[in-house]
């Protein structure tokens, strides 16, 4: 498929995200307590061997790597780009090689600085200035995928598509939230059809709310943890997560079906 690039563009600096989304005083911004993720261990994308995540921040907090203990096809390390403003532009995953990528996000928002366009390419360079170009015999840049966003009054995705390399929107999806400021569905529909996937929570911190990155990346917006986790520190959030036979889990987009967090606390 043939799309031009898209314009650069990017989220909200992570300080005003964490003070300025959520306007619901029963529902506190992400960033408490205040700790950061620093390595995912587990079957990230579902490998055979167990792989890891160490995540480095820069001097604001914000993620700036991703690097993982196994690179090889489609497990790449990931990389993220901010503007002068500090505002996050894309999120691309490179190889050993780090001129060469195998997913590249970039991202347009509207006048609420709330993304609302993702354009994914694929199997490109990283070109000069850090921008994807096409790789050398290759015409043009290849679409992984398009998706859009919509958002509720407290900055939660409420609607998003997906085309998945197809023409036009392949996947819809609608997120319902409850009082508790949790996601208790989400409906998808495709081909005419609906499937609806159902969540229930624990009480404690979702690891996805100690920056607001987290959150966008893997469209998790909830307060509490979706059942079950296996373990807790001290500050309530999940150090061991077994989905084996219930569902999926995520971190930075990659699925898995157990993992254990280590975090850095102040």
């Amino acid at each position: 498929m043939r799309v031009s690039l898209f314009a650069s563009a990017c989220v909200m600096l992570a300080g005003a995200l964490l003070s300025g989304c959520l306007k619901d005083p029963h529902l506190p911004p992400p960033g408490n307590p205040f700790c950061k993720i620093t390595k995912v261990k587990g079957d990230l994308h579902f490998q055979k061997d167990v792989d890891s995540y160490r995540i480095t921040y820069d001097k604001k907090g914000n993620p700036e790597s991703i690097v993982r203990g196994i690179v090889g096809t489609s497990s790449p390390n990931y990389l993220f780009l901010y503007d002068q403003k500090g505002r996050l532009t894309d999120f691309y995953g490179v190889y050993l090689n780090p001129t060469a990528f195998d997913i590249w996000h970039r991202y347009s928002y509207d006048a609420k600085n709330r993304i609302i366009l993702d354009s994914t390419y694929e199997f490109g360079e990283v070109g000069p200035g850090n921008v994807p170009i096409p790789s050398p015999g290759r015409p043009y840049l290849g679409v992984r995928n398009i998706a859009t966003y919509s958002y509720d009054h407290l900055d939660r995705i409420v609607r998003s598509t997906d085309t998945y390399g197809h023409d036009t929107v392949f996947m819809t999806r609608l997120y319902t939230y409850n009082g508790a400021g949790n996601l208790t569905s989400v409906e998808e529909r495709s081909d005419g059809g609906s499937t609806t996937i159902s969540y229930t929570y624990d009480n404690k911190v979702n690891y996805h709310r100690l920056h607001p990155i987290w959150q966008f990346l893997d469209r998790d917006y909830s307060m509490n943890n979706p059942l079950p986790v296996a373990a807790y520190n001290t500050y309530g959030l999940p150090t061991s997560i077994i989905l084996s036979g219930y569902r999926t889990g995520y971190f930075a987009t990659t699925p898995f079906t157990f993992a254990e967090f280590e975090y850095s606390c102040k």
